[in-house]
């Protein structure tokens, strides 16, 4: 046999073992849909309520887009309103009036609609002028409405009536409107008129 004819036995194996390679260490197919980047389902300019699983208010959500993922079937927000109502003292229903508004750039719900992602300019104050008024400034914020809790990783800014406080690594109370710090706080006290 020639070297020409050797060299195409050579390659022609080679090829087939490549073949044979790529075929075997494909990505399987998980059961799950495969995303091809489409979504799920789009809505524009809506309103939606959230319910947990025992079929209370969660939270009610209002934007011009949410798209929700046919894979892990998260929802992403753009310039999300948020509505977490608390409920105004112990033993009593949670209600909007209690609550919380929170604004961002970009919000992010998991499937479930036990955690919420918000980025951007994210800005969360107590829902009612008749309490008292707490606002949350901060880039980034991750809200655990049927906990009712808030956490941030980053600087975080915490003003109401007397004073305004800014720390780094936030968790909140959503219900007692309790916050921690866990680094660099500073507090500032503004007397009221």
């Amino acid at each position: 046999m020639s070297k020409r004819g050797l060299l195409l036995i050579a390659l022609l194996v080679a090829a087939a073992v490549t073949g044979w390679s790529a075929w075997e260490h494909r990505p399987r197919d998980r059961g799950g849909k495969a995303d091809n980047g489409r979504s799920d389902y789009v809505l524009t300019d809506f309103e939606a309520v959230v319910l947990d699983k025992q079929g209370r208010e969660s939270f009610t959500l209002k934007a011009p887009k949410l798209t929700r993922s046919p894979g892990d079937k998260t929802m992403t927000i753009q310039t999300p309103i948020f509505y977490i109502p608390v409920a105004p003292a112990a033993g009593q229903a949670p209600t909007r009036e209690a609550g919380w508004e929170v604004r961002s750039n970009t919000g992010w719900v998991s499937a479930d609609g036990d955690e919420v992602r918000l980025l951007g300019a994210v800005n969360a104050k107590t829902a009612s002028a008749a309490q008292r008024r707490v606002t949350i400034t901060t880039e980034r914020m991750n809200i655990f409405p049927d906990a009712n809790r808030a956490t941030s990783p980053g600087t975080v800014t915490v003003e109401q009536p007397g004073s305004i406080l800014r720390g780094q690594g936030m968790d909140a109370r959503l219900d007692s409107k309790r916050v921690r710090f866990s680094s660099n706080v500073k507090a500032r006290y503004v007397p009221s008129h």
